[in-house]
């Protein structure tokens, strides 16, 4: 072979030619990697081969996966024999090739060294066939192209055997490397199911990345398939494929918790580092090849501009040559960023996956402090709190683990940039660097500024969350007051307090992205100044052009770094919050169902009970004056086991707090807890239970014979005949399906169903009538369900459980009163007898723990009868299909203001312009040193044609050029302002018009729309209004714009290029339609996966206890395992195929701008002229492969406008107020009738009647109640009364009609009817005592205190207080410590407060003893003697002495009258009912007085 070597590039080490070095080192590195692959190295070396290599290795390993792997590839012999084949031809040719030389006397060492690598690599393959890629042997082919490339340039002419020798050489070796690039990735797949490029997508399949070979992996193609899919219609669910093994979120969270029960001193961001090593150092290596390699398109176009001063064939040439060039590396670009992207999005994605599961473990095992409240900003994470964790603070770390090589590229691109820049201009390029370090000098106040202002911005965000988040949960309650619209007003309060922290943001980020788009006009204004005037060169086109070129590549690190530090701080700001959130104090470890390890054997946990235990709430503030101090203790108590046991007291005495204490949900001072709730051996039933199945994920499974004997000893079926799904009905969100007896008596039944041996409950006899009690003592709590099972019950009616009960506890204010055998207590049946309990509490307000919920009871009650379809209750998210309506963006368009939007087109167009014009003007300025150089369009006259030459007078170019610069520094200036304007006012407007229509909608609304729905659209849509879609709609404007301009200005200047242009144009176009479809669908999936993964939050955190209680936080963790699984495998799928599209536009560009400039340099145009084209082809590159990307990005961030607009089209209530209609301010008066005709009402036009026909007449000041089994329709006729349900025909027209003192309530707005009337509920809100009686402060504080008084508050919760005294600023909430009874009771005080005539009171007193019920009787009929009162009664003692008595029985009036003609009438309904109860002695004996 030749010895000659090319000129630029020999290859040589030390006089050895690449061809044999190369090779040779490969060849010998092979060997030594197999040879220490199959020997046992001393431990030492492997402890430390082990520590160096441990950041390089992967963090998810198949140790790691949860099998079963698929390991049972078909063997590609073929391949093999191919690889085997090519090696073995490759080898002997060598060696006959070696024989020739050494007979011609040549160098043969090549020759020789390449014979025995080939040689090598023929029986590495034999020996060992590979089942994945043999990356040594493929770098061996590759050094064999690479050798026969320097050959090729070494060759003095370019003879037939040479070039054929070249020719084989090559195509063998590249046809070697590609049979070895076909083998697949990975030896063993993770998943049975690893989809092929054969199968349809399905979600049934885990993600083909786990089946690719090398050249599916490095051009994307094994996404094709569901791209196919999604140009024939419609992506669902059910074709996305599941996310693979190594990014389900299981498999990562228990690689995290081992990682810290083995360093539990680590910080959180220390293991995300450590688990991310190898992403994060293959990114910074990629991003180094990009930022070092990147500016060799800049170097080569100033060799291209400088071959063209002076056009020669050897200066074309050479610039073709580095024309050539710059298309490799634009290609190396486009692979580089593959891999890339690929590494960054999966540290990003198990980054923001792993905070993700981390909160949901955090918030299982935290102390349940929902309720409490504190005054300390700083205070414990609420469920606004920690959604904002979840879907910003979460996003905003992991976000920066995606730019993290960024920040180290930025500084190496700078210091290339700049010594180039030196290079070409000499020392006047420092004056650039003057400028550059004068703005970062200018940017560090505003980088300080901006930190509080994102601290406080976040805190806002917080509080507006909580706000809307309170108004959605209490909607109901809300309205029964006619407080919906004013609640709303506070709400957007919070929503202009936190826009008003934005625009502070917005002011800042204006001034600083002005800096830094501005600051490469500036440096290229100060540096030609310098190099111009001072040193007087002549600034020609390759220099003016490069530099332009090099201060637009300065622009990108010079504007990214202050981004990325300030994101950075937000992200340090976002992990603080983050970590403030995992370090809150949690349950003991007893208490939990998490921990890995027992904490102790089954005797340590033989008795239950407690051993001189002190509790107080968790959250409580000692060093606070105005907080309740309620501690319950000292308790020294043992639960006789497989017995019954009660808990007795009076309303506050702590008997639900006594069972929370026993589940451990209350902070232990002193002593110990006996009891063992590992293993399911607890089940807990509370007094307010909601939607959750009786099933509930026991071990027993579907039991059918123990299923059917738990509903019947719970009384369920005849509930369950009336349902017209049966047992399969759907369960609503809070149990809105159910009455409050069914609910209580579902909670009964899962607690009685599971397999728990310790089952403790808290009054579930509150909300049955007594027929239903007693079948429950008798069937469920003494029968065989209750056999060896220890049952602890909490009851205010003793008499009846006492002859079945072992054990009794009598509390007293937080103490023991007395403790002990049954016998001892026989008294109590005196004092505290069983009273009737009406079953039905009111179907709307609901408070206290709410259980997380299973949506459907599939599982529930799983027995559906084949006659009846269950009717879904709660549908699934409605999905768009196809593009965005044109609708949705006229909406936002509006919101924004369509003068904001003519304007930011107008100034976009005159920056496009003017970038054109500086570029025009450049080239203008570089040739005038040479008159005789042609000019750019000779036919067009220019203002500065008339300029006197820059080498004799440069002044007046620099003024012009200074003249276009500040042109654009204020364009700039007005676009960046004009839109954060814009897309402030469309922030402001869709949040208000979207709160107001959603506070408007009525009930039923909320009935079939989890509440997790609606708040999605105020976090993640409303989220993304706020900040990424005005950016997206700019970029799209403006990507149409560069693409149109770049493309005019190539087409102008070298019209030869139009049909070429066309072609490419038609590529781009042919490409893009399936990845738009396929991007859509998947980012719309996404947007409705996203809702059920944090709706179940609210209901977690309110049904804590119940979670814990049951030992099922792992089977809620599994869940929210598959919920995010699901929601990320959307996104995973759409960065592949986004991967996909970007892969295929790099290469296209690439073609595109090496093109143009061949046609350029073949078209023989000036070189400014050629420098504009070759700039504007880049630009048009760019732009083309920008474009499809920001208008599918468009359109994704358009669908959270389109998730807004449908509720902006919800059904809407009543006017608030009719001014044509309003009734006078002293109605409703004293001597007012209520009358009632013809009413007939139903919940929705699908549903049954549940009012039928019914009429009444109410006179003034009569005290009525309201009496009937469940589902007769008591809680119904109050909604009616309220209109919160209207008239079945949608309307009350004169034939069916409700008036009120003389006032038809159908004309009347709904505010002024439901602020005239008191509903009496028991939900409570956040805030203080004071705000929960008055949360309007519309009357004094003597007023509030009165009304305590007469409630009998101030007595009661005076015995909680241990300091400080009593105070109207005692913080309360939804759950707190209050008791149930006590909650009655303050809700009790703000109707007495309302002062209004009409008052009607669902379930007053159900849960406060008999004695203070009394006590509260006797207040109502004094303090509310004038007021027209409407009482749906669960003791019939409370009712017995009202005016009338109106029983209802299936939506019908049975009977209404005096109480005593009722009880007169031998076989009446009301009558009966009395007869049943214990009371009826009492009863009876008022009828004779």
């Amino acid at each position: 072979m030749h010895s000659a070597q090319e000129p630029w590039f020999s290859g040589q080490l030390h006089n050895v030619p690449f061809g044999t070095w190369c090779p040779a080192v490969i060849t010998i590195l092979a060997i030594l990697i197999d040879f220490l692959a199959r020997r046992q190295l001393p431990k030492i070396i492997q402890v430390t081969w082990n520590a160096l290599s441990a950041p390089f290795r992967n963090f998810i390993t198949l140790d790691d996966v949860e099998g079963p792997f698929d390991d049972d590839f078909p063997q590609q012999i073929w391949i093999i024999r191919a690889l085997v084949s090519i090696a073995l031809v490759s080898s002997f040719s060598w060696l006959a090739y070696f024989g020739y030389i050494i007979v011609l006397q040549e160098p043969w060492t090549n020759a020789l060294v390449a014979s025995i690598a080939w040689f090598y690599a023929t029986l590495r393959l034999l020996l060992r066939a590979p089942s994945t890629p043999p990356y040594m042997l493929i770098l061996l082919a590759v050094s064999q192209i690479a050798a026969a490339c320097i050959y090729y340039f070494s060759l003095p002419d370019y003879a037939a055997g040479p070039m054929i020798a070249i020719l084989i050489r090559t195509i063998s070796s590249a046809t070697f490397i590609y049979m070895a690039g076909l083998l697949p990735l990975q030896a063993v797949r993770p998943a049975l199911n690893v989809a092929s490029s054969t199968n349809i997508p399905s979600s049934n399949l885990s993600s083909p990345e786990d089946d690719a070979n090398l050249w599916s992996w490095c051009t994307v193609s094994f996404v094709e398939p569901i791209l196919d899919l999604a140009w024939k219609r419609t992506l669902n669910d059910a074709d996305v494929w599941s996310l693979s093994p190594f990014f389900r979120h299981k498999n990562l969270f228990n690689k995290c918790l081992r990682y810290r029960s083995r360093y539990p001193t680590h910080s959180l961001l220390r293991f995300l580092l450590v688990s991310n090593s190898l992403d994060l150092i293959l990114d910074l290596a990629l991003e180094m090849w990009g930022a070092v390699v990147g500016f060799v398109p800049a170097y080569a176009l100033r060799m291209i501009l400088s071959s063209l001063d002076n056009p020669t064939p050897e200066s074309v040439a050479n610039a073709k040559y580095w024309a050539f060039l710059t298309f490799v590396a634009h290609l190396s670009f486009a692979q580089v960023d593959l891999f890339k992207n690929w590494h960054t999005r999966r540290c990003y994605e198990r980054t923001r996956g792993q905070l993700f599961c981390a909160l949901h473990y955090k918030a299982l095992r935290r102390r349940d402090i929902s309720g409490k409240t504190s005054s300390d900003e700083e205070g414990s994470a609420d469920l606004g709190k920690i959604v904002n964790l979840m879907q910003g603070d979460a996003y905003a770390v992991a976000q920066r683990f995606w730019d993290f090589a960024a920040i180290f590229s930025s500084p190496l691109r700078l210091v290339i940039a700049l010594v180039f820049l030196y290079k070409i201009l000499g020392w006047s390029a420092m004056s650039g660097v003057a400028v550059i370090l004068f703005a970062y000098i200018l940017n560090y106040p505003l980088a300080t500024y901006n930190i509080k202002i994102t601290r406080a911005s976040w805190k806002a965000k917080d509080k507006r969350m909580n706000v809307v988040n309170e108004l959605l949960q209490n909607i109901r309650f809300l309205k029964f007051y006619g407080w919906e619209n004013q609640w709303s007003r506070t709400a957007h309060q919070a929503r202009e307090e936190e826009l008003d922290w934005r625009v502070k943001e917005n002011v800042v980020d204006t001034i600083i992205s002005f800096i830094w788009t501005w600051i490469p006009s500036a440096t290229a204004l100060a540096t030609f100044s310098w190099y111009t005037l001072g040193e007087q060169e002549q600034l020609t086109v390759s220099k003016a052009f490069t530099a332009v070129a090099l201060f637009s590549q300065l622009q990108e690190p010079m504007t990214a770094l202050p981004g990325q530090f300030f994101a950075m701080l937000h992200a340090y700001v976002s992990m603080q919050r983050i970590e403030g959130l995992l370090a809150e104090q949690e349950v003991p470890e007893w208490a939990l169902s998490l921990s890995t390890v027992d904490t102790g054997s089954e005797a340590d946990f033989s008795d239950i009970g407690f051993n001189n235990a002190t509790f107080e709430w968790h959250g409580v503030h000692k060093e606070s004056m105005t907080e309740t101090h309620f501690q319950l203790g000292p308790l020294n108590i043992k639960f006789p086991k497989g017995q019954l046991s009660l808990i007795s007291g009076a309303t506050g005495a702590g008997k639900s707090a006594m069972l929370t204490a026993l589940l451990g949900e209350m902070h232990c001072l002193s002593g110990d807890v006996s009891i063992n709730k590992r293993r399911h051996q607890v089940a807990y039933c509370a007094q307010t239970p909601c939607k959750d199945n009786i099933i509930f994920g026991s071990k027993l499974g579907f039991d059918e014979a123990r299923y059917h004997a738990v509903v019947e000893a719970c009384a369920l079926e005849r509930d369950l005949a009336v349902f017209e799904a049966g047992d399969m009905t759907e369960i609503g969100e809070k149990g809105i399906t159910l009455s409050g007896g069914q609910r209580a008596r579902v909670a009964l039944a899962r607690a009685m169903y599971s397999e728990a041996n310790c089952i403790l409950l808290d009054d579930p006899l509150a909300a049955v009538d007594m027929h239903t009690a007693q079948h429950i003592v008798q069937h469920c709590l003494s029968g065989e369900l209750a056999r060896d099972r220890t049952i602890i019950l909490v009851t205010h009616h003793i008499s009846l459980c006492l002859p079945i009960a072992s054990y009794v506890v009598e509390l007293s204010r937080g103490s023991i009163a007395r403790a002990g055998d049954k016998e001892e207590f026989q008294d109590i049946g005196e004092f505290d007898a069983l009273n009737e309990v009406d079953d039905e509490e009111t179907e709307v307000a609901t408070s206290g723990i709410q259980t997380p919920d299973d949506n459907m009871s599939k599982d529930v009650l799983p027995m559906q009868r084949p006659s009846q379809t269950a009717k879904k209750l709660v549908e699934a998210e409605v999905r768009a299909e196809g593009r965005v309506p044109f609708r949705t963006y006229w909406v936002y368009i509006k919101a924004a203001g369509l003068m904001s939007w003519a304007l930011t087109l107008v100034l976009m167009l005159m920056i496009r312009m003017i970038n054109i014009g500086n570029q025009v003007f450049l080239a203008k300025w570089g040739e005038s040193y040479d008159v005789s150089a042609s000019v750019f369009l000779p036919n067009v006259k220019y203002p500065w044609d008339d300029l006197p030459p820059p080498d004799v007078n440069v002044k007046p170019w620099l003024l012009i050029y200074l003249y276009i610069s500040i042109a654009g520094a204020f364009s700039v200036l007005a676009y960046i302002s004009l839109g954060y304007y814009a897309s402030l006012q469309a922030s402001r407007s869709l949040f208000l018009r979207l709160l107001q229509r959603l506070t408007r909608a009525p009930a039923r609304f909320f009935d079939t729309t989890p509440i997790g729905r609606i708040l999605n659209r105020f976090t993640t849509d409303i989220n993304t209004i706020d900040g990424a879609l005005q950016t997206s709609a700019r970029a799209a404007l403006s990507g149409v714009l560069n693409f149109l301009a770049s493309f005019t200005v190539i087409i102008v200047v070298i019209p030869a290029f139009a049909p070429l242009a066309l072609v490419i144009a038609w590529l781009y176009i042919r490409i893009a339609p399936r990845f738009v479809q396929a991007q859509r669908d998947l980012r719309r999936l996404e947007s409705v996966a996203l809702s059920p993964a944090f709706a179940g939050f609210d209901e977690l955190l309110r049904g804590l206890s119940h979670v814990r209680a049951f030992a099922m936080e792992s089977r809620y963790q599994d869940k929210f395992y598959e919920k995010v699984d699901k929601f990320q495998s959307y996104d995973h799928v759409y960065w592949l195929v986004n991967g996909w599209l970007r892969w295929r536009y790099d290469c296209l560009g690439s073609v595109v701008v090496y093109l143009t400039t061949l046609f350029a340099l073949s078209q023989g145009v000036s070189n400014g002229s050629s420098a504009i084209v070759i700039v504007q082809a880049g630009i048009f590159a760019e732009a083309s492969r920008q474009l499809v990307r920001v208008l599918a990005q468009l359109e994704l961030d358009f669908n959270a406008v389109e998730r807004v607009v449908e509720y902006l089209g919800v059904p809407q209530e009543a006017p608030a107020i009719i001014e044509k209609s309003r009734p006078p301010a002293y109605w409703p008066s004293s001597d007012g009738q209520l009358v009632v005709e013809n009413l007939v009402v139903r919940y929705s036009p699908d549903l049954p009647d549940v009012l039928k026909n019914i009429s009444f007449v109410v006179q003034p000041s009569e005290k009525i109640g309201v009496v009937g089994r469940t589902g007769s329709g008591k809680s119904s006729l109050a909604l009616s009364l309220l209109r919160m349900i209207e008239a079945s025909a949608g309307r009350i027209t004169s034939d069916h009609f409700c008036s009120i003192d003389g006032i038809d309530i159908s004309t009347i707005g709904l505010e002024d009817l439901r602020s005239r009337i008191v509903v009496r509920t028991f939900q409570l809100f956040s805030g203080t005592l004071r705000s929960n009686l008055d949360p309007f402060e519309e009357h004094t504080d003597q007023e509030c205190w009165d009304v305590l008084e007469r409630c009998h508050l101030t007595r009661l919760l005076s015995r909680a207080i241990e300091k400080g005294g009593f105070t109207l600023e005692m913080p309360i909430s939804q759950g707190g410590s209050l008791s149930a009874g006590e909650r009655q009771l303050v809700a009790l005080a703000r109707a007495v407060l309302r002062k209004t005539n009409i008052i009607i009171m669902d379930e007053a007193t159900s849960q406060i003893d008999s004695r203070l019920d009394d006590q509260i009787q006797t207040t109502i009929r004094e303090e509310l003697s004038g007021a027209l009162i409407i009482t749906i009664a669960h003791r019939l003692k409370t009712i017995i002495d009202y005016d009338r008595i109106l029983v209802l029985d299936a939506g019908e009036i049975v009977e209404f009258d005096e109480p005593k003609v009722l009880l007169a009438k031998v076989g009446g309904a009301f009558r009966e009912m009395c007869r049943k109860s214990a009371d009826w002695p009492q009863l009876f004996a008022s009828m004779e007085r």
